[in-house]
Order: C-alpha cells, then structure tokens, then sequence
C-alpha cells in the first residue's frame, strides 16, 4: 500500500512498522525516500514560485553550474512610468498591492504567449522569449505579449479608477539578439538569466516609449521576425550610449493588407530623409490633424522646420541622436 501512495505521488505517506528488524529497517529506508521526495517536491515548488516554472526546471534538471551558452532571445523590458509620482500619492502597503495586481496580470500575459519571467526590477518586468526554452516565433510571441499588455494594463485601470487609485501607464522595449544565456552570479547565489548589449538595447527602447508618445518600441531585428504584425516606423536613433543607428517600430496589431494611413505615414518620412522639408511638413501636419493627440507628429513638425530653417551638412542622414536613457 505504501509503494502505491508513493507511486500515486503522496509523498506523505509513511508506512508504520514499530518491529526492529530487517522489515523495520526496510520500513525506516522507506520512509526516508518519501520523506525525501517531499522535500524534492517542496523546493520544486518553491522554486517555481522564486522563478518561472521553465527556469525551475532548467536549474533542476542538470548540474548547476556558472557560465551559459549563446542563444538568440527575444527581451522585454516593461515599467510604470512616473512610478516614484505615484509612490508619493500612495501609503507603502498600497504601493505594494498595486505592484502585485500589475504585476500578476503581467505574469499571465507573457507566460501565455510563451514567455517567462527573468525578474522583477522595482516597477519594471524583464521576460524572456526562446531562453531557457526554444520557442517558434519567439519575436512574435513577444509583440503579440506587448499588445495584450497594454489591454491589460487599461483594464486593471478601469479596476483602479473605481476604488479611487491613480491609474497606471507602462511602456515596453523588445529586442531580439543573440545573447548568453545562463547561470550568473557567485557559486552560492545565481540566477538564471540573459546578459549582453542587446538586453540593454531593449531596455533603452522602453525608456523611449515616453518620448515618442507611444506604449511599445520595437527593434528592426524584432519586427523582421514578427511578420504577421503590423508596424508604424517611428524613427532611425542612436539610443544613449551606442554608436550604433537603430530604426525603431510600434507595434499596431494583426498585420493587414493595405492601411492608407500607414502609407501616407512612409511617404512622409520619405520625404524628411530626402530633405524635402516642405513636403514633409504638408505631410505631416496633415497627419497630425487627423491624429491631434499623437506626439510622432508633433516631433516631426519640430525637427522638420527647424531643419528648415538651419539645413543640415551633407553628412545628415536623419538619425537622430538620443542623450537621455
């Protein structure tokens, strides 16, 4: 019976047998295995809810060990913006209860389309896609997690709104590259994450997303990989600290056939990048009248007439270069 309740996986089970013989001994041995396997599944357990499930795994099924391996991921960076504003209007225990709602629904949304967990950095999420599992379509996974985040984060709003709390706004970067994936840290402390220029490639992408008035940013490298969304270029950057140009994406959802306004969009940023001021200033402000709230416009508008009036040299190639985080 006790080799049945174990096979059935109640590892609580213990067989009582109080004779000192063999039999007993046999019995103690036993019971030592359940107890043993107990304890197994009490720190699996515990682990998966330290980390996601498939890092659990990873450092549970093989030797643990310093050091990582290649691999091509796709990284997430999410936060709140102006979180500290909103540390001030609200007592620490609130601030708490409104980080684990957030980030609660975060956690679902990226584990269902795939992702998983690297930690949590104050107000901000970091995910992984393709580490430590290869996953179909990593990029993809990531830009459709990107989306339902943002109907997430306005239906906790409507949640907050109701029980008199300030609202929250987020802002995503997503990069894919090839990074080292692994166990990092000193041999009594690790932990199992990514590290190289393209994780800080997607957190200086989420820092942009206020800028350019916009709750997600994609890389090139994502959107090539991501075909089966649509994308609204935003612009061609050096973020800070790279020499390195970028052009950067918003993600807008399922990718459609033709898009008129997507189109007029291109053509005026064709004509900004061939120096055709006046047409990109026709264009744009055209844009931004049918698009009032949308800062892109805005900024364009900016930098075009001020290009305008002070040309650029010959070396100009419309990058345009990004001094904050």
């Amino acid at each position: 019976q006790g080799a049945r309740k174990i096979a059935e996986g109640d590892f609580s089970h213990r067989v009582e047998i109080k004779q000192r013989d063999e039999l007993g001994q046999l019995a103690d041995t036993f019971n030592e295995m359940g107890a043993g396997l107990e304890e197994r599944d009490r720190v699996r357990n515990l682990l998966g809810k330290v980390v996601s499930p498939e890092i659990a795994e990873e450092l549970l099924s093989r030797q643990i060990e310093l050091g990582g391996e290649e691999r091509v991921v796709t990284v997430l960076f999410s936060d709140i913006r102006n979180f500290c504003s909103l540390c001030e209007k609200l007592a620490p225990g609130e601030v708490v209860a409104l980080l684990n709602a957030w980030f609660t629904r975060a956690h679902e949304v990226i584990e269902h389309h795939g992702g998983v967990v690297d930690k949590y950095i104050g107000d901000a999420v970091m995910a992984l896609f393709g580490a430590p599992l290869d996953k179909p379509d990593a990029a993809g996974r990531a830009v459709g997690a990107s989306l339902d985040l943002q109907q997430a984060v306005q239906q906790l709003n409507k949640e907050l709104i109701a029980d008199g709390t300030p609202e929250l706004n987020i802002g995503i970067g997503i990069h894919t590259d090839r990074v080292l994936a692994g166990n990092m840290g000193s041999a009594s402390r690790l932990n199992y994450t990514v590290i190289g220029d393209g994780v800080n490639l997607a957190s200086r992408l989420e820092g942009l997303c206020k800028y350019y008035g916009v709750e997600s940013i994609v890389s090139e490298d994502t959107r090539k990989q991501a075909s089966a969304y649509a994308f609204r270029e935003l612009d061609r950057v050096c973020v800070k600290g790279k020499q390195q140009p970028v052009t950067i994406y918003q993600p807008l959802g399922p990718a459609q056939q033709d898009d008129a306004t997507l189109a007029r969009h291109q053509q005026a940023l064709n004509a900004y990048r061939n120096r055709q001021w006046q047409r990109a200033v026709r264009l744009f402000s055209t844009l931004a009248r049918e698009a009032p709230s949308d800062r892109l416009y805005q900024l364009y508008l900016e930098r075009t007439r001020a290009l305008a009036q002070q040309p650029p040299g010959p070396d100009w190639n419309g990058v345009f270069q990004h001094s904050r985080k």
